[in-house]
């Protein structure tokens, strides 16, 4: 036998390497909805108005943008971290075998690599990150000269890292 069969606690951990790609497109379209919902003024007024359209961000569009690509890259960080470890762990007694379906040296450098872009892409966005806190006279205030996003005039500065990153 060339590995060892998950129990407990990491079966869990093997579904959750198994599947994820799909659980992390299932948390895309989420996030999507998410920015679609900031923008729908069908929430409070200080958290779903005066937030720019869907291609014109402002508020918290902007800083959710920024928050999603910092959890997006600590995830896949967090996950190609327990993928090395898990597969460490699974594969210990045949390591050291060429047998066919044996993770080797490039399946390790492959991921590594990942781990590493993540992590680095990750550590862009929070030091290049912009964000601000939405004043409270935005609240029920129709008056689009108070809620101003002095961020919008340089969007693509604010926002260019956070794209990039994905």
């Amino acid at each position: 036998k060339t590995f060892k069969e998950p129990a407990s606690m990491m079966v869990v951990v093997d579904f959750l390497l198994c599947y994820r790609v799909p659980i992390m497109l299932k948390l895309y379209c989420l996030t999507l909805s998410g920015y679609i919902y900031l923008g729908s003024s069908q929430g409070d007024d200080i958290t779903t108005t005066h937030n720019g359209s869907l291609l014109e961000p402002k508020w918290l569009r902007i800083n959710f943008l920024q928050y999603v690509a910092l959890l997006d890259a600590t995830a896949w960080t967090f996950i190609e971290v327990a993928l090395i470890l898990y597969v460490a762990w699974q594969r210990w007694p045949s390591l050291g075998y060429r047998s066919p379906g044996i993770p080797g040296l490039r399946f390790l450098l492959i991921h590594l690599l990942n781990m590493c872009f993540s992590a680095m892409g990750g550590l862009w966005v929070f030091a290049e990150r912009s964000l601000a806190r939405k004043p409270w006279e935005c609240a029920e205030s129709d008056v689009v000269a108070v809620c101003q996003d002095p961020r919008v005039d340089r969007l693509w500065d604010v926002l260019k890292v956070a794209v990039s990153y994905w």
